[in-house]
C-alpha cells in the first residue's frame, strides 16, 4: 500500500520541516508549502488524504483554503493550526468551511500523528 500523503502549508518554515520530518518517519509522504498559493497547487496535483494548514499565512487565511479545498474535494482531511485562542465563532467558520480538527501551536507532533492515524479510519483511508 502506498503512503499516505500529508501536505503541511505554514510559512513558519522551521515548524513545517519539523512537522513533515516527523510525520515522515511515521510513515506518511509528505509535501510542503510555505504559502497559500502554493499550498493549493500543491494540493491539486498530489491530492493528499490530510491537509494541515496555519490558519495565519501572508498570503491568505486557513479559513480561504479550507474553502478552496473543499471546492476540489470533500475527501481530504483539513486540519487548521493556529498560534493563538479562536473564538467560538472562528472555530465554528473553520467547521463551517469543512475543516475536520483544530490544532493550537505548540502541540504535540505525536499526538497530531495518533489524530491524523483516527481521522484517517474514520474515514475509510
Amino acid at each position: 500500500m502506498a503512503a499516505q500523503k500529508i501536505l503541511v502549508i505554514d510559512d513558519d518554515n522551521h515548524l513545517r520541516e519539523s512537522l513533515a520530518e516527523v510525520l515522515e518517519l511515521e510513515g506518511f509522504t509528505c509535501y510542503q508549502a510555505g504559502n497559500a498559493k502554493h499550498g493549493i497547487d500543491l494540493a491539486k496535483k498530489h491530492l493528499p488524504e490530510v491537509v494541515i494548514m496555519d490558519i495565519q499565512l501572508p498570503d491568505s487565511s486557513g479559513f480561504q483554503i479550507c474553502q478552496e479545498l473543499r471546492k476540489m474535494s470533500k475527501d481530504f482531511i483539513l486540519i487548521m493550526m493556529t498560534g493563538r485562542f479562536l473564538s467560538a465563532e472562528e472555530k465554528a467558520q473553520g467547521f463551517t468551511l469543512g475543516a475536520d480538527e483544530y490544532l493550537t501551536k505548540p502541540f504535540d507532533i505525536q499526538e497530531l500523528s495518533i489524530r491524523i492515524r483516527q481521522l484517517l479510519t474514520r474515514k475509510g483511508k
